[in-house]
């Protein structure tokens, strides 16, 4: 065990005792009421008057420790090291007892008593795994309850049990842990200093706003967790305490952005080991995640959202870019990218997309360079001060099990697993895009792909465009301290699987691709996505087979279904739209499965009788409503898209009913692009009623389709499925 003192010392949540005990608080009995009386009632005279941050962070941190002592005082709690199969002393003394007397007289009814005990024994872990999947169930927050559960029950597990490094095993938790922290603070510091940067913008944003209902806001929005940061106070605490914890806040956070100081104490941050993929005895194969102050995480909040706003509103981030940006996502990212390889395949162009993987790129983010990169985007102080001072003098520890590294500095990077660190990593890497003019490029913060495409006489001027830019993209990470995997990166050709081309960057060839697996997503040069499709297929199915043996209410199975399972059979629904027909079946075969092994097979009830039963959707009727509302919102410009994506179709002369708020169809030369979602979802747009594609809001919108889609003739209208078929749930998944 490594003892290390924090940077400070007031509040935080202590250091351990042992291996094999903790110091925490306990909040399941804990009387909140009596916690906002206890904080109204302490001195805050001083709090309201004073103007230094050092001040303010003291007071309230003395004050609400003082209160949540009195009513959750910190205990010293033994961790516990018993598996699933654990034995209760009583039973195990009795079994032993009972297995020396059969030795010594062989006699066989000790062989029933044993048999007895052991039949108890599951009886008893059967009633205790009831009793907590109950509990579970009639919480206020049963949805975290019962994923924590499943996760406990599948044995998920954080632990670390042996490292290899330097052709040596090591498996002292210290030790670990002290590796890990090494890994995660070896990169070289920064050297290189920034020319200046021509401003971007004319406009500025000198400061952040904080009001209460903001405050409010950020704090509604934290998950109820009893887990604390390395201050000691958990995101329970300001979700339970009441209204006079944002108004607190508020005089806080005034105080910070005013001075343009961010509070020291907030500047140690644990770091969790996260396993990525390969060796798990491998250091390199695990990513630092932060696990950060929640009182800094509800601050950060507030500066991001008005952030990323101004940021927005100045278009000062390119339209590549969508991670971490409001109305952007990983789905917006694929319909993007997919738009723009169907939309070449139907002019009968190759396709080249090349994929690169930045090492470490969060930790190598130069801070010299970054604050020139926010001060041309119009960034100015006291923002820009408290922005230099966030990123400054941060300290991290790393934390595996309950043993804590030594801390170490950190001079650059950007917080991975912060509120903030990913939208400034976005402004730093923003002006990577400027290195491709004949390619088309698309981010998720670090994630860059970029697609070419040219007719097949064109494709020697190509590669030679494809080595120009290389070269420019190699030069751009180098003036930005910034390195490639290459071993991650590479190029797969769709339209020819046969293609083979020397694509090389910093002297490095980029190996060709079969598949890659691009933000969840499983593509290969024929764009069939049978692999993604037997990907979520088997992962489902598993959590299917996963929560049916540990769990026996019928509302936990279907609960835990709707929240583990079926996110996974509908990411991306619009490429769920397109594939064939055999694996849209697939899919709906998970669902069939689970609804049989949940009712059971004598019930005789059909699929969609079980489906109502158990209060679900078939998934193709699912599909086709997330399908309907993401073209709402892509047509109404509620999502992030690089392109404009239909335009309304011209009215004709004709007097014609039902023709408002048409779109108009592509005609379509090449099957990938005909199954493309936005023609095949233009044709079922326009059967909508009117009333219903002219829905002024979103929320209007959704409760019309949902209405619509209740009525059988409708449904069957709009999949075009004749209603006399005795299949209609398969047939009507076929065509959505």
């Amino acid at each position: 065990m490594v003892l290390c003192s924090l940077p400070f010392s007031p509040l935080n949540i202590g250091s351990k005792q042992d291996s094999g005990s903790t110091i925490c608080r306990s909040y399941k009995y804990t009387d909140w009421g009596l916690v906002q009386e206890l904080i109204r009632l302490c001195q805050w005279d001083d709090y309201f008057t004073t103007e230094s941050l050092e001040a303010v962070v003291t007071l309230f941190y003395r004050n609400v420790t003082l209160c949540l002592d009195t009513v959750a005082p910190k205990k010293i709690v033994k961790l516990s090291r018993h598996r699933a199969e654990y034995i209760p002393r009583a039973h195990r003394n009795k079994l032993r007892k009972l297995k020396k007397q059969y030795y010594s007289t062989k006699d066989i009814s000790l062989l029933l008593s044993i048999h007895e005990s052991l039949e108890s024994i599951k009886r008893l872990r059967s009633q205790k795994d009831l009793d907590e999947e109950l509990t579970a169930l009639e919480s206020t927050s049963k949805v975290y309850n019962l994923t924590a559960l499943l996760k406990k029950r599948m044995q998920l597990t954080r632990e670390i049990p042996y490292l290899l490094h330097d052709k040596v095993i090591y498996n002292e938790p210290a030790t670990i842990c002290e590796l890990f922290s090494d890994w995660f603070a070896n990169f070289s510091l920064e050297t290189h200093m920034p020319g200046e940067i021509a401003p971007v913008t004319s406009s500025s944003l000198e400061s952040i706003v904080f009001t209460n209902q903001l405050i409010v806001q950020a704090i509604k929005s934290l998950k109820p967790s009893t887990s604390t940061g390395p201050d000691g106070l958990a995101s329970i605490i300001f979700k339970n305490s009441g209204c006079d914890i944002p108004l607190l806040l508020l005089k806080f956070f005034s105080i910070s952005m005013d001075t343009g100081t961010y509070p020291s104490e907030w500047k140690t941050s644990f770091i969790i080991p996260h396993y990525k993929s390969g060796d798990k005895a491998n250091v390199r194969n695990y990513r630092p995640i932060n696990i950060t102050p929640v009182i800094s995480r509800i601050m950060e909040k507030v500066v991001k959202d008005q952030l990323s706003d101004y940021l927005i509103r100045e278009d000062l981030v390119t339209r590549s870019q969508h991670g971490f940006l409001k109305n952007r996502s990983c789905v917006t990212c694929h319909f993007d990218f997919f738009n723009c390889i169907t939309s070449s395949r139907e002019a009968r162009k190759l396709v080249v997309v090349l994929y690169f993987d930045i090492s470490r790129a969060f930790d190598m983010v130069s801070h010299s360079i970054l604050f020139e990169k926010l001060y041309s985007c119009g960034i100015r102080n006291p923002l820009l001060n408290w922005l230099k001072s966030f990123l400054s003098n941060r300290v991290q520890i790393t934390k595996v099990g309950s043993v804590l590294s030594h801390p170490r500095q950190i001079s650059s990077g950007v917080v991975q697993g912060s509120v903030l660190g990913p939208l400034l990593f976005t402004v730093y890497i923003n002006s990577i895009c400027k290195c491709f003019t004949s390619g088309k490029p698309f981010l998720y913060a670090d994630d860059l792909k970029v697609v070419y495409s040219c007719y097949t006489h064109e494709l020697s001027d190509m590669v030679t465009k494809i080595h120009l830019e290389l070269s420019s993209l190699a030069t751009w990470c180098a003036e930005s301290s910034l390195n490639f995997n290459i071993d991650k990166c590479g190029w797969i050709c769709i339209g020819n699987s046969k293609l083979d081309l020397t694509l090389e960057i910093n002297g490095r060839k980029l190996a060709k691709l079969n598949s890659v697996v691009d933000l969840g997503i499983r593509y290969s040069s024929n764009l069939t996505f049978a692999e993604q499709t037997d990907y979520a297929r088997r992962k489902a199915r598993r959590l299917i087979g996963c929560i049916t043996r540990n769990f026996f209410y019928c509302e936990t199975r279907v609960l835990l279904y709707k929240v583990c399972v079926r996110p996974i059979l509908e990411y991306c629904p619009f490429i769920l739209s397109g594939l064939r027909q055999n694996d849209k079946l697939k899919l709906e075969g998970v669902q069939r499965q689970f609804t049989s092994r949940t009712l059971g097979l004598e019930s005789g009830l059909q699929y969609h009788e079980r489906c109502e039963r158990l209060r679900l959707e078939p998934l193709w009727k699912r599909r086709l409503k997330l399908n309907l509302i993401f073209y709402y919102k892509l047509t109404n410009l509620l999502l992030h898209s690089s392109e404009p994506i239909t335009k309304p179709n011209t009215v004709t002369s004709y007097n014609l009913r039902n023709h408002h708020n048409l779109i108009a169809i592509e005609h379509c030369q090449t099957y990938v692009r005909y199954n493309f979602f936005l023609n095949k979802f233009s044709v079922i747009w326009n059967r909508l009623p009117a009333n219903v594609r002219d829905a002024n809001t979103l929320p209007v919108f959704i409760s019309s389709v949902t209405r619509l889609l209740k009525d059988d003739n409708a449904l069957l209208r709009l999949t075009l499925t004749p209603s006399f078929s005795p299949y209609i749930d398969i047939l009507s998944s076929l065509n959505v």
